[in-house]
């Protein structure tokens, strides 16, 4: 079987259950197989292609298993990023969460990444501003082997906690605070492969999904400098519901920050 014909004969079975980008996704999933870029995949329909190794991964991807984890990465801020079953997905729209950080570090200033996950965010800003001091905590040991060795393979210099939240940190000020923490109720209709493959640990949360920013606004404020920021990312359409929490608890809006998309993405904080 040649690369074309693999890759219509998958395209195929994706669309049958559902797959909405499946020639696409079948044409990545090829040239995985083949250890190629798409772009090199796009002009060699007629090599031949190893079609037993391709239909492993196919046929997770026909049980709704997210590519990301399939493939073993996802791409974030312009840099590949290890995932597993143990980590969020790293969503493109998290990016307007880094850059609303990126504005805000002082040069040399100190960032505190909370519920890290992948790494993504933290590692990122430490990459982007190599002056700063980065940190960053997770509740879960399986997360943090993950970050680490993503800070590891993309070169950056950060300090990694074990932590629920701010409870392990001891004493310490930020200049800046970011969280993209859990905020989906636990009630709330997912996508099958996102409920079936994404960790629950860092999905859901109690409270329609606002616990955990609850607790953030109480704790945040012994752990962030007179002048710093904190910054959280926010679901779709809870913006105002996010907002609301925060300020009942002293804090106020400096910006609120829209993804690409147009939906409010991201809140910058400051104690009022």
């Amino acid at each position: 079987m040649t690369v074309g014909e693999w890759v219509r004969v998958a395209t195929d079975r994706l669309e049958r259950v559902g797959i909405e980008s499946a020639r696409l996704e079948a044409q990545v999933i090829a040239a995985h197989v083949e250890g190629r870029d798409r772009s090199w995949l796009l002009s060699r329909g007629d090599e031949p292609f190893n079609d037993l190794a391709g239909e492993a991964l196919l046929q997770r991807r026909e049980g709704q298993e997210p590519l990301a984890y399939i493939l073993g990465y996802r791409e974030f801020y312009g840099r590949r990023f290890i995932v597993n079953r143990h980590v969020l997905i790293p969503r493109h729209e998290t990016e307007v969460v880094v850059e609303a950080t990126l504005k805000r570090i002082p040069d040399g200033g100190t960032v505190l990444d909370v519920g890290t996950g992948s790494g993504c965010i933290a590692i990122t800003i430490a990459l982007e501003q190599p002056k700063s001091r980065v940190s960053a905590v997770d509740i879960s040991s399986e997360a943090l082997e993950i970050a680490q060795l993503n800070a590891k393979r993309l070169g950056s210099t950060l300090t990694f906690h074990r932590s629920d939240l701010f409870s392990s940190l001891g004493i310490g000020q930020f200049d800046v605070i970011v969280s993209n923490p859990p905020y989906i109720g636990v009630e709330e209709q997912l996508p099958v492969e996102v409920r079936r493959f994404e960790p629950d640990l860092a999905l859901f949360a109690k409270d329609y999904g606002m616990s955990l920013y609850r607790r953030i606004s109480d704790e945040a404020k012994e752990f962030l400098s007179a002048s710093g920021y904190l910054i959280v990312e926010v679901g779709d359409d809870r913006a105002k519901e996010v907002q609301e929490v925060f300020s009942a608890s002293g804090w106020r809006v400096v910006e609120l920050v829209s993804d690409l998309g147009g939906m409010p993405r991201c809140l910058v904080m400051q104690l009022a």
